[in-house]
């Protein structure tokens, strides 16, 4: 409508400059560069004037400047611009296909018995590839509430064989529209299911398909909330007199962790956050008179949980002791073991270069002839 508006502002200023150009003069009103989208349209506000003498009806169309043959796709509609001296050429492309559309137009009027104006003027249209995006609109999801989330795809004109496609999570899908907005045309995708866990962090996907070919898309990744779950995995155990707890809760907005039962807890919990898991750790020394259980306190703005924990007596030394006699055990085993096997080493290699330096008796065995009555050979080692 704005646009409209100032269309017609600029008409009526051309008006009243007509002095200047003289009312017997073809002249033309548009833009001279137009660029748009594969798969979508264009369109375009335009305004000609003619000699007042010029005999009606007059028949007007646009076509590509290397053709003057008049070019199908390009359409005309009404703007409602129109004055008693300014005649409309508004046109529309629809929908536009990269290198087909692209080129440059002019307007050519008919009238009377085969009289023929072309404007010198041209438009010059470019199309380029489909990059405009949808947009998802996504409230605000909890576990077990029903939730509807839209894709808008907002463009000028009602463009053919546009359709939504969802992936990321299962759902039931359903299109409206088109709906019109001034000056534009809005085609809207819900998309209905109920968030479960292992939707956080999930990323859903809108796509767009125009002529069943062209393709857009928006993305957006999904928090679902849902209230603190304390996992059975948490643990306090008592050593001697030091008391070790471990809570361990999941829970989208991560929960804060309590201890409402020890003694300005807040001093001793060590907390660390993955994803949507939290740890939180105490210890704490010298405590007298534990109960047989903890309570651990996991709350979040959806819901508030509790779990007692059970408190595990330990009478062997500390972990931390007993680590660090497991480590000695292990670097004496170690050294040892390296002994052994350095003196097996040795020992291998010592009696293979023995053996290959002592005399094979083979090797010096000589034969020698005695001239004694039995004629024996005496044999003779060197």
């Amino acid at each position: 409508m704005l646009q409209t508006l100032l269309f017609i502002l600029a008409v009526n200023k051309m008006t009243n400059c007509e002095d200047s150009r003289g009312l017997n003069d073809f002249f033309i009103s548009v833009k001279e560069n137009v660029t748009g989208e594969e798969g979508l349209c264009i369109r375009e506000q335009c305004a000609f004037r003619v000699p007042q003498n010029l005999s009606e009806p007059i028949k007007k169309s646009w076509f590509k400047e290397d053709s003057e043959n008049a070019t199908a796709k390009v359409q005309f509609y009404h703007s409602k611009a129109e004055s008693p001296i300014w005649k409309e050429c508004s046109f529309m492309l629809n929908p536009l296909v990269l290198g087909e559309s692209d080129g440059e137009y002019r307007l050519k009027l008919e009238w009377g018995q085969g009289n023929v104006h072309i404007f010198p003027q041209t438009v010059k249209i470019t199309v380029k590839e489909l990059t405009q995006k949808p947009k998802i609109n996504v409230p605000r999801l909890t576990i077990g509430q029903k939730a509807e989330i839209s894709c808008i795809f907002t463009i000028k004109c009602l463009v053919p064989k546009l359709r939504f496609a969802w992936t990321g999570i299962e759902g039931k899908e359903s299109t409206l529209g088109p709906r019109g907005v001034p000056g534009w045309n809005e085609f809207t995708s819900i998309f209905r299911f109920h968030p479960k866990p292992k939707d956080h962090n999930t990323k859903l996907t809108c796509k767009i398909i125009v002529q069943d070919r062209i393709q857009t898309e928006a993305a957006v990744t999904l928090e679902v909330r849902y209230a603190p779950e304390i996992l059975n995995s948490s643990r306090c155990v008592m050593w001697g007199d030091e008391l070790s707890c471990m809570c361990i809760s999941s829970g989208v907005p991560l929960p804060l962790i309590q201890w409402p039962t020890l003694d300005d807890p807040t001093n001793y919990c060590s907390t660390y956050r993955k994803n949507t898991i939290i740890i939180c750790n105490i210890s704490i020394s010298g405590i007298r008179n534990v109960k047989d259980t903890i309570e651990c306190i996991a709350e979040n703005v959806i819901a508030t949980t509790s779990m007692q924990i059970q408190v595990h007596n330990q009478t062997e030394t500390p972990k931390a002791n007993l680590g660090l006699s497991m480590s000695w055990i292990f670097c004496t085993l170690s050294v040892v073991l390296n002994i052994i096997f350095g003196s097996c080493t040795v020992v291998l290699c010592f009696n293979r270069r023995k053996n290959r330096e002592k005399p094979k008796d083979v090797d010096h065995v000589y034969m020698t002839s005695l001239k004694r009555e039995e004629s024996v050979y005496e044999t003779i080692k060197v």
